[in-house]
């Protein structure tokens, strides 16, 4: 027994230290893969600048040699190349004492001035003395360019230029207006290239400066920008010969006509134009993914983004969130069911690589964490408002752009055929006369739905007028869309989505999940969530779908955090719509007034716009026909999401009613912060970040459970 069992437990312990070797052999690798790749962009940053240092080097030495000549022409005779009695080590000058200072840079431009004594003079200081100098043989760390002043007497033999000083100055604050993310070693260096090298004596050369001048000393889209901007200053006559007149290319913008000098759309990078996405990388997991279609599991695409940031960045250290949308949109493009932001039920969300760009940028920082050079941003430019567009014009953009946002008869462009002005008008009056007598129930009459059909275009020509008509304006001429099935009759000619049966397909099963998502992991919710659930479960009706999706939607607000009155209101379920009215402040923006207890036990609902009462759900109706009259109030009626609201309204649209175009219906430029509760500037996005995570954490979680 006793050699079985020491059999059996060396067998143990050989498995156990096979499974530790394996695993510590695998994250070796990875450590080895993530720090090869750190050390081969350090590498190819280093070898860029040792070659730009390299043909500095040569420069310098030619000038040197040059000043020397010259200066022995000067006293007329050829400069020696060495002087007797002295060592090699001993008058060689240091080349920190030499790069980039102005006494160095002077003697090379203007040696024509210069006397035969100041010659002398230049014989006997430290630069012309002594064997040349091949700066190429020096040690590497012996070439270093300071930006310190160099305190020297050659002050008093040199004759300072005082227009040079004035001019460079200039150079280098619109270098800065042009480029602000640069740092000032860059910008001085730059501005000397220019001087000393390209040759720039006036502002006037600038419009002459080619691309291949600068690319040794600055990105390729950088160079491209400066270049761009020198030129559309000279086309425009902004140029000024002078040198006491500060150059700025935007000082003249609102004579422009409407083209900008900054393009509406990012520029692609040169690098990203030819980028290869590494394929050949991916594990065999993503792989098979890509072959059948099936969407990339979390582990495989995180690998993923990690060898595709590792690509990019041996291109540029940091790339920005627009570069890493045109990588997404190729990967997505090639292989859209594995990567793309498609739905459950295979429909596309907003662009479709969202996500992937969100997580490529992620990846970027997080790997910058630690590097500050990296990590600079680029300051943002206040926008400028043109010459000759009043605040009106700008409103009238802006909300046509958003008011169209998910639909697709917006604004017809003509109206029906056999119809004019007049007799749509007539039929208006027939409709609301018919309110009138009838009463709401009258929607239901086929005359009704036909007039309503009919006159859709002149409906939509008074909500989309600007400035737009109040609420109790539309409810005078067109009394129907107050009605429930009036507005959801509006709203599937509008978006083309019947929102009553959209809701009712997936209010029940996904509510159903979400409850299912939270309840199983209840310890990891704060203590909102946690108190939520607890009331939920209290409840002993679990089988009631209304219950189930109100319970839905107050735990994605918590998860959001936003508060429950930024969508719900609870009143007394004995209260009336004058009740209301005049006894609660209702506010602008819809809301969903809930009868009852409490949120989860109301049976009765209104809805509220611009303070007063608009919709009355009726008794038999459930639950899903309030919140189907109440989404379809921002549609119809062209009301922006709420901030406060924001990411629950657009978790309703891409998760339920499946409205999944590009932006968001809510445009507002300032929110509060969910963390602080202070006012933040807030940021347009494409597809919001923290509905995007949870419907991606949702889908991970039921893949995980399920497999």
């Amino acid at each position: 027994m006793d050699i079985m069992e020491n059999a059996e437990f060396q067998t143990q312990l050989t498995s156990i230290m096979e499974t530790l070797a394996k695993t510590a052999v695998v994250e070796i690798s990875k450590l080895f893969a993530n720090n090869s790749s750190y050390l081969r962009l350090e590498i190819s940053r280093f070898t860029s600048e040792n070659e730009s240092l390299k043909k500095k080097c040569r420069f310098l030495e030619s000038e040197l040699q040059s000043a020397r000549k010259t200066a022995g022409k000067m006293n007329g005779t050829e400069a020696p190349l060495s002087r007797t009695g002295l060592t090699e080590t001993a008058h060689r000058p240091e080349i920190d004492n030499v790069f980039g200072k102005e006494w160095c840079m002077n003697l090379w431009r203007h040696e024509e001035s210069k006397s035969g004594e100041q010659g002398d003079a230049h014989l006997d200081s430290s630069v012309v003395i002594g064997e040349p100098v091949d700066l190429l043989e020096e040690e590497q760390n012996m070439i270093m360019i300071k930006e310190e002043s160099f305190d020297d007497c050659s002050s008093e033999t040199i004759e300072e230029d005082h227009d040079s000083p004035n001019v460079k100055v200039v150079i280098q604050e619109e270098i800065r207006k042009i480029l602000p993310e640069l740092d000032s070693k860059t910008v001085q260096n730059v501005v000397n290239h220019l001087w000393f090298v390209v040759g720039v004596e006036k502002t006037e050369d600038l419009s002459l400066v080619e691309v291949s001048d600068l690319k040794d000393l600055m990105e390729p889209i950088q160079c491209r920008k400066l270049v761009k901007t020198f030129r559309q200053r000279e086309s425009i006559g902004q140029v000024d010969g002078t040198a006491e007149k500060t150059l700025n290319p935007f000082s003249s913008i609102e004579s422009l006509p409407d083209q900008s000098f900054i393009p509406h759309y990012p520029i692609k990078s040169s690098w990203v134009q030819n980028f290869h996405i590494p394929w050949e990388r991916m594990s065999p997991a993503l792989i098979q993914a890509t072959t059948t279609g099936e969407r990339a599991r979390p582990g495989p695409r995180r690998e993923f983004v990690r060898i595709v940031v590792a690509a990019m960045q041996a291109h540029c250290p940091n790339p920005n969130l627009s570069t890493c949308g045109e990588v997404a949109r190729t990967i997505v493009s090639t292989y859209p069911l594995t990567f793309g932001d498609i739905s459950e039920e295979g429909e596309q969300i907003g662009n479709g690589f969202s996500c992937l760009q969100r997580q490529l940028k992620t990846r970027v920082e997080h790997v910058n964490r630690d590097v500050l050079e990296h990590r600079i941003r680029r300051p943002r430019k206040p926008s400028e408002k043109r010459a000759g567009q009043d605040d009106n014009y700008l409103v009238k953009k802006v909300r046509c752009k958003v008011d169209s946002y998910g639909c697709i008869n917006w604004q017809p462009s003509s109206v029906p055929d056999g119809e004019t002005a007049e007799s749509l008008e007539m039929k208006r009056k027939v409709a609301a006369e018919i309110f009138q007598s009838a009463g709401p129930r009258a929607v239901e009459l086929t005359n009704v739905e036909d007039l309503m059909h009919q006159t859709y275009v002149y409906q939509r020509h008074m909500i989309n007028s600007c400035p737009p008509p109040t609420i109790s304006e539309i409810e005078g001429h067109w009394p129907f869309l107050f009605t429930e099935r009036g507005l959801c009759r509006h709203f599937k000619v509008l978006t083309g989505i019947d929102i009553r049966s959209r809701f009712s397909e997936t209010l029940t099963v996904k509510s159903r999940r979400i409850l299912n998502y939270f309840n199983s992991q209840k310890l990891k919710w704060n203590t909102e969530i946690q108190s939520l659930l607890n009331e939920i479960e209290e409840n002993p009706s679990t089988t009631d779908n209304n219950r189930n999706t109100i319970s839905a939607i107050l735990l994605m607000m918590k998860y959001f955090k936003e508060k429950d009155n930024s969508v719900f209101i609870l009143v007394d379920e004995t209260s009336t719509k004058t009740s209301i009215e005049n006894e609660i402040s209702l506010p602008a923006t819809p809301r969903l007034i809930m009868l009852g207890d409490t949120l989860l036990t109301s049976s009765k609902w209104f809805i509220s716009i611009e303070g007063k009462v608009t919709h009355s759900i009726d008794d038999q109706l459930d639950f899903t026909a309030a919140l189907s009259v109440f989404f379809g109030c921002f549609y119809v009626f062209n009301i922006e999401y709420e901030e406060s609201a924001s990411a629950t309204l657009e978790f309703l649209q891409r998760f339920f009613v499946r409205i999944n175009p590009e932006g968001s219906k809510c445009t507002s430029k300032s929110g509060t912060s969910r963390r602080t509760g202070t006012a933040v500037q807030r940021k347009t996005q494409n597809f919001n970040t923290r509905v995007a995570t949870f419907m991606q954490r949702l889908s991970e979680f039921e893949w995980k459970t399920s497999s």
